[in-house]
């Protein structure tokens, strides 16, 4: 029987150290930062993740221990004259959040959920995220979710310090979505 079970998630820009240049009509370049790497459970802490969140469901104390943080949005602005500049801020992680904690013998349900907009544009849409999870005592764990289609998700599970095992995870550059694709409803829909 499991102790402590753990479900990490991140979203994050994949294999790209700058998304691809955009260029306005006054011939200046906009470049958002991505998170220069690809799926794993280890980047947590490391600043390259646009959003965290991890939930650790303690059985032996039947309780929920959470954490959630964002990574730090970049922005390299080029002039037409060659300047360069850079700006960048930080998410709010107030909407990252677990919801709807229901203890029953030993099953426990609750739902993850994540939205996040891009600090320095306050009209860009939010990536968002939402899964629910039932996590049983004997160390399985069922979930169902949504998401947007970028940039990528990755939800892994751990028990007892054990090694993480994935439950889901979406890239976005086998899809092709872009970032236009946060607008609107999550468009993908899994069950792991």
């Amino acid at each position: 029987m499991a102790e402590l079970i753990k479900i990490r998630g991140s979203v994050f820009i994949g294999g790209m150290l700058y998304l691809p240049p955009i260029q306005d009509s006054s011939g200046m370049i906009y470049e958002y930062q991505g998170d220069a790497r690809e799926f794993t459970p280890y980047a947590v802490n490391t600043g390259r993740c646009r959003v965290e969140q991890e939930v650790v469901i303690d059985f032996v104390k039947q309780r929920i221990n959470s954490f959630s943080d964002t990574g730090v949005t970049v922005l390299k602005m080029t002039a037409p004259d060659g300047l360069v500049e850079y700006k960048q801020g930080k998410a709010s992680t107030d909407g990252i959040r677990i919801e709807d904690e229901v203890w029953s013998g030993d099953t426990v349900s609750l739902t993850m959920r994540a939205s996040v907009s891009n600090p320095l544009r306050s009209d860009a849409p939010t990536v968002d995220y939402s899964l629910q999870i039932n996590a049983h005592k004997d160390g399985t764990v069922q979930v169902k979710g949504s998401h947007d289609g970028f940039p990528c998700y990755e939800f892994y599970k751990q028990v007892d310090f054990g090694d993480f095992q994935l439950l889901y995870a979406h890239d976005f550059r086998k899809t092709a979505d872009t970032p236009a694709s946060m607008a609107g409803d999550m468009e993908y829909h899994f069950e792991a």
